[in-house]
Order: structure tokens, then sequence, then C-alpha cells
């Protein structure tokens, strides 16, 4: 058999193979020849909705915790500012909003609740902004593909988006493919399929501008645990600050007279609550 016959042979096998579709996993056969099967990869959409869900409820979970500690009587709230903070209530409100329980135990030097409340209000700040940035970044990126290469990738799994970046046009990155015998890899010849580059300067960009999207919401995890533990920093110190007020000592000195040998003195009374 002559060279260019197998070659035309292999490549035919290629063209034959079909990418996975719809399913979880779909396995995929040319001829009874080759057979593998994939696991699907979530698409761009998936990815952005499964974040931006994430974000939501981590966000909708503290304003719930902080509306149910705001429906808190006035008269309540009122009663126990006369009275001893309880340390539980300020482990609470601090969890809700980092620094309230602070302000709670000592409305006077809450200098420390400013710092968790100062702090919180940045990450929040930085939560919304890197997930605005990523959703900005996935448009330009999507909008590129359309524009310059002639594709549509905002419902394609990573493996396809990352083929677009490093090569200029399907029958290039197949040709790759054969030639380094991942025959699992070859990506069926079909119009949907089908994308070509104007230019390598605007594959280029695609590329940075995909691998950005990627970097900046792989960071919103990273803020979101620094929010829980914030409050959960806050939380403790506000107990400890509370329970603190609580085994105070107080020391009162009272007069004392003694009617039957006239003499006059004073009695030191301290007690500590625990």
């Amino acid at each position: 058999m002559k060279k260019g016959l197998v070659s035309s042979q292999i490549y035919n096998i290629g063209r034959n193979l079909s990418a996975p579709t719809g399913s979880d996993s779909v396995g995929f056969c040319a001829k009874n020849a080759l057979c593998t099967t994939f696991t699907k990869i979530p698409t761009l959409t998936e990815t952005r909705k499964s974040t931006g869900n994430a974000v939501r409820s981590i966000t909708s979970l503290i304003f719930l915790i902080t509306s149910l500690l705001l429906i808190i009587p006035a008269g309540e709230m009122s009663a126990q500012s006369n009275s001893d903070p309880d340390p539980g209530g300020a482990l609470l409100r601090s969890l809700a909003v980092p620094g309230w329980g602070h302000h709670y135990v000592d409305r006077g030097d809450w200098t420390r609740g400013k710092v968790h409340l100062g702090a919180d209000l940045v990450l929040i700040g930085s939560l919304f902004g890197l997930y605005s940035r990523a959703n900005r970044l996935e448009d330009q990126f999507l909008t590129l593909s359309n524009l310059r290469a002639g594709i549509d990738v905002s419902e394609r799994d990573r493996a396809f988006r990352l083929a677009i970046g490093d090569f200029n046009s399907l029958e290039e990155y197949n040709d790759f493919q054969l030639r380094s015998r991942n025959w699992n890899r070859i990506i069926e010849d079909r119009p949907e399929n089908r994308w070509r580059w104007e230019s390598s300067d605007d594959r280029i960009k695609y590329r940075e501008l995909r691998s950005s999207s990627d970097r900046v919401r792989n960071q919103l995890p990273a803020v979101a645990g620094l929010m829980v533990l914030n409050r959960v920093i806050s939380g403790l110190s506000a107990y400890t600050r509370a329970r603190g007020v609580l085994s105070e000592g107080d020391l009162s000195l009272l007069p004392v007279y003694n009617a039957e040998n006239g003499e006059n003195g004073v009695v030191a009374r301290m007690s500590f609550r625990f």
C-alpha cells in the first residue's frame, strides 16, 4: 500500500469521528475501527451561571441572616443596651454584619468592629467587581470569536474553546491531532464546528481574553471565603469582649457608722460575675 493512500485512510477515519454533543457521556466510533468515550465538560454558559448562582447564594445568605437579626424589637434592643451584653447576641450580630457585635457590646469604643466592617465592605465590593469584570471579558472574547473566526462558542465546552485559541482553523487543529496520533481529540468536520481566524493577532487576543476571564472568575471563591472568615473572626472577637465585660469585677465603697461606739469607717465590696 502506498504512503499517500495510508494517510488518506487515516484522515477519512478522523473525519468520520463524531464530537460529543448533548448527553453527559457520549460514545462514538468510526467504522468500528476506533471508539472512545468523552465526559461532558461544562459549557461557558453553564460555568457562568454556576458562578453567578454561587455569588448570589452567598450574598442572599448574608442578607437573610442580617434581616432576621434586624427585626429584633426596638424595646428589646433598648433593654439590652441598658443591661449587660449577651455574648451570644454579640456573636450572632457580628456573623451577620462584621462589627455590629462590637458596637452592641460597647458603643463608645468599637474600633475593632469598625475594622471588620470596613474589611467586609471592601470584600463585597471586590466580589461584585470581579464578577462584573469576568462577565465583561467573557462578552468580549465571545464577540471576537463571532466576528473574526465565524463561530459561536457560548455553548461550547472548555476543550473546544482552548482549541480555537490555539489553532487558526479546524483543518489545522485536526491535522495536528492526526500527526500526533491523538485520535480521540479529533473534532468532526461539520459547519457548526468550523472556524477560521482572520489573523493570528485576533486569535492571540481571543486567547488572552479567555484566559483573563477564567483567572478572574477563579478568584471569586477566595474572596467569598475571606468574607466568611472575616465574619467568624469578628464574631469570636465580639463574643470574647462581651464575656470580658461580664467577668469584670465591681468595686464599691460603702460608708459605715457604728452607733454603739460612735466609730465611722468604710467597707470595700468587690464582686465578680461569671
